[in-house]
């Protein structure tokens, strides 16, 4: 009970702190003036807060628009559009480096500080040239082959998913792999790896079956900075490849109400996502199945 209890301060505690910054903008606008508008931010904290329980009611228009549109249920479908790519890119980023990883821990170490050496050049890559670059590839391989093997832009009747998916993936795969290289690397050293080689076991088998369990926890708990860093790429994700999703929903329309809304739909699954991986572990790691 105590720990659902501090989860669930956690998550209105950051309700909460998500709601003031929401209503920021207006306390900030001014500054210009040289003052705080408190009492123009003290309404717009209990407008957004009316609004989240009384979702309903809300509308929106879009700048330079004269259009009025409700809220519900059109925004679900810029959120369910841009989850699906964010959670789709960071499962593919985990897998891909976890196995970059261990083939890269079957190599000696020379070898394997040219291939850290080289992935973490790929690193320092901006994300809109990444981007970029995999647009004029794709176009490139059509041009020569005739067929489009990516959509490289959503359209009214076609969305780009794949190859999004795949170029949001490439920046954090790489990071992740610098955080699972160091963590193989330290577990190599400890007594369990020394005990089953000396069994006769195969080093693929220790690395999949040993030291895979114990690197994967530390590769979880870091893995948050990844997904902040993904959040960051999400709008020019969405932008270059005319993605319509919640980033750009939130560009689109400046309202405190609406911006609120646009980052709880994204607080709110990450923190799901991240409680139950976090619970699973430490019970695992409770019942003495880490090594």
């Amino acid at each position: 009970m105590r720990v659902i209890g501090g989860i669930l301060l956690k998550f209105f505690l950051s309700i909460i702190g998500i709601i003031l910054i929401g209503g920021l903008p207006v306390l900030l606008s001014g500054i210009g003036h040289r003052e705080l508008r408190l009492q123009a931010y003290v309404q717009s904290v209990k407008d957004i807060i009316y609004a989240l329980f009384h979702p309903g009611d809300l509308t929106y228009i879009i700048i330079g628009g004269q259009l009025e549109r409700d809220l519900f249920p059109y925004i679900w479908d810029p959120i369910s559009y841009s989850l699906l790519v964010l959670f789709s890119a960071f499962l593919l980023a985990c897998f891909l480096s976890i196995l970059l990883t261990i083939l890269t821990m079957l190599f000696s170490q020379r070898n394997r500080d040219r291939i850290k050496f080289t992935l973490y050049l790929i690193e320092s890559m901006p994300d809109v040239l990444v981007i970029l670059l995999s647009q004029l590839f794709v176009l490139s391989l059509y041009k020569q082959t005739g067929i489009l093997f990516f959509e490289i832009a959503s359209v009214a009747t076609e969305r780009a998913f794949l190859l999004p998916v795949l170029v949001l993936a490439i920046l954090p795969t790489v990071q992740l792999f610098r955080i699972s290289i160091l963590s193989f690397e330290s577990e190599e050293s400890k007594d369990y790896v020394t005990l089953a080689r000396s069994i006769g076991l195969g080093k693929l088998v220790i690395l999949t079956f040993h030291i895979l369990r114990n690197a994967v926890v530390s590769v979880f708990f870091q893995s948050k900075k990844t997904v902040w860093f993904m959040l960051s790429n999400l709008f020019v994700l969405e932008l270059l490849f005319n993605i319509t999703g919640i980033t750009r929903f939130l560009m689109s329309t400046l309202q405190p109400k609406m911006f609120t809304i646009a980052i709880l739909s994204i607080f709110i699954p990450l923190f799901v996502f991240y409680t139950l991986g976090e619970m699973v572990l430490s019970k695992k790691a409770n019942k003495g199945e880490e090594i």
